[in-house]
């Protein structure tokens, strides 16, 4: 089969994004890959995302719309997965966007490499607007993409990559329901542990938008914090390679999350009504400190560990800065 006959189907849990949902929208059916099934499943949103979704399913017959009751973005996933017809599943958020070749960068990368999984290391932001200057491919096994992944050499949610269905199929790998911050972290973990191969690149295909602040992973509450510790708990239960570098990487992966909740809640201005919970958060960013130099994290990540351990309270500081610098 020649690559452009290829179907590739495409999940987008939606859930009252009206304001982004269309500018993703477009950006999937200008794929330079043709072959394509967008599959939006509709989450119970109040606002006007659900009646879009049904807009564009008229613009172009390849969307098809699914409607329910909110039910979370792990359901949402799987409800999309249990519909699909391709050879490969892509998962994209509705509030961010991709490039032309996004589809076929990644599918590329699968189909010359002959692996079940393909990614890509680098995505745009609003931090982060250049190309990468030199595209670099190459293949890892699981237990490495575990310990990059564990170790944020990649980004960490499903998009970004490609998978192929039948190897999701068989190896049982879905969305735990339960699971709403941290359920993408937790499926790649549980799908690069049962796999020999995995392609990647380093290609910018994504933009990640980090300015909508009713995202899960921008807004804040206290059961979002204790889900997405819970997700790293979970994680581990799950985990087929249990080496030497695999558990040291998780407990670095348990310290950086520690340390964003931590920054979320000086962001938001919790830490006032949550007083234990913040003194939790800031002695375990200065106790897990040996994990930023126990595994091979990058030079920034180490920096971050440093800081935590001396003043906690510059990290959100300097995040807050840097999000007036560029009007986020």
């Amino acid at each position: 089969m020649n690559r452009e006959d290829i179907l590739v189907s495409i999940i987008v849990p939606i859930f009252n994004v009206e304001k982004y949902l269309p500018i993703c929208l477009e950006s999937l059916i200008r794929q330079t890959h043709g072959k394509l099934e967008m599959i939006l499943v509709d989450d119970g949103s109040t606002d006007s995302s659900g009646k879009i979704a049904d807009e564009f399913a008229k613009r172009d017959a390849r969307i098809h719309v699914i409607h329910q009751k909110n039910a979370g973005v792990s359901c949402a996933r799987n409800r999309g997965f249990q519909s699909a017809a391709g050879e490969y599943i892509m998962f994209v958020d509705p509030d961010d966007y991709v490039t032309e070749d996004y589809v076929e960068y990644l599918l590329g990368l699968a189909e010359e490499n002959k692996t079940d999984i393909a990614v890509t290391t680098r995505q745009f932001d609003n931090y982060r607007s250049e190309q990468v200057r030199e595209e670099e491919t190459k293949v890892l096994s699981g237990e490495e993409c575990s310990v990059q992944l564990l170790c944020y050499h990649m980004p960490v949610a499903v998009w970004c990559k490609i998978y192929r269905r039948s190897f999701l199929e068989e190896k049982q790998i879905r969305f735990f329901e339960d699971i709403y911050i941290g359920e993408g972290f937790n499926f790649n973990i549980f799908a690069f542990q049962r796999t020999d191969r995995i392609a990647v690149g380093n290609r910018k295909v994504y933009y990640y938008r980090k300015d909508n602040s009713a995202s899960a992973t921008t807004s804040f509450t206290i059961e979002k914090a204790k889900n997405g510790m819970e997700a790293l708990e979970r994680m581990k239960e799950h985990f087929l390679l249990r080496t030497d570098p695999v558990m040291k990487a998780w407990q670095f992966a348990g310290w950086r999350t520690a340390t964003d909740m931590y920054d979320q809640l000086v962001l938001s201005g919790m830490g006032k009504k949550y007083p234990e919970i913040i003194r939790k958060y800031k002695r375990l960013s200065r106790m897990g400190m040996k994990w930023a130099f126990a595994n091979p994290v990058s030079g920034k990540q180490r920096i971050r560990a440093l800081v935590m351990a001396v003043c906690p309270e510059l990290v959100p500081m300097a995040m807050r800065i840097r999000k007036k610098i560029y009007h986020i």
